[in-house]
């Protein structure tokens, strides 16, 4: 890629990961991604990535990338199907490389426009290119230490009620960080409750 269009590349991701990190930021347009990267015309956004949700995709992807290396890393002694892992430290794989990114700017953004796609947390048996092999494999197996009595189609949404919860926590506190809000648990103390919750939440009686 010349010099000049991967520049162009690198400032629509800078300025669309900024605006679309915001508070309702998935209503971002267009124009103002490409008005906040320095662009002149709206064709740019579109070339590069050929439309607002290729740059979303572009954005998640730099950040999935160091997250699923981390929960490779993690998984590692557990065996190719996480055979050798309890549920704790199926939930640690799941959360822990996400917490990490609260202590990078960028992280952080990244974190917020993630809790802002919970609309789509119910695909994440179908949507694999977004998911991911390895969070795929954290998924499979907490879904399989699941009680024994649960349907399947409680499985599934169990899965899905604990995306929201971790994504939606973690993107809260990111913008509350960047924000100066108050927090009320430092970070380590945050992740330790966050994963003692989601534990809870899978363990729960079957209903």
């Amino acid at each position: 890629m010349p010099r000049d269009a991967a520049a162009t590349r690198e400032a629509l991701i800078a300025a669309g990961r900024t605006l679309l990190a915001k508070r309702g930021g998935l209503s971002t347009t267009v124009k103002q991604i490409v008005e906040a990267a320095g662009q002149r015309n709206v064709s740019a956004l579109h070339y590069h990535f050929g439309g607002r949700r290729g740059l979303v995709d572009a954005i998640i992807a730099v950040h999935n990338g160091r997250i699923e290396e981390a929960r490779a890393r993690m998984l590692e002694p557990y065996g190719p199907a996480c055979e050798g892992a309890g549920l704790a430290e199926l939930v640690d794989a799941l959360i822990a490389p996400q917490a990490v990114l609260l202590e990078d700017p960028e992280g952080r953004q990244f974190l917020s426009i993630i809790s802002q796609l919970i609309d789509l947390f119910d695909r994440w048996d179908v949507s694999t290119e977004a998911t991911g092999p390895h969070a795929m494999r954290v998924f499979h197996a907490i879904e399989a230490r699941l009680p024994d009595a649960l349907r399947a189609d409680i499985r599934h949404e169990r899965i899905t009620r604990l995306l929201e919860l971790v994504t939606g926590a973690l993107g809260a506190r990111a913008r509350n960080l960047d924000s100066n809000h108050p927090i009320i648990l430092p970070h380590a103390q945050f992740v330790a409750n966050l994963t003692a919750m989601s534990i809870g939440a899978l363990s729960a009686t079957p209903v």
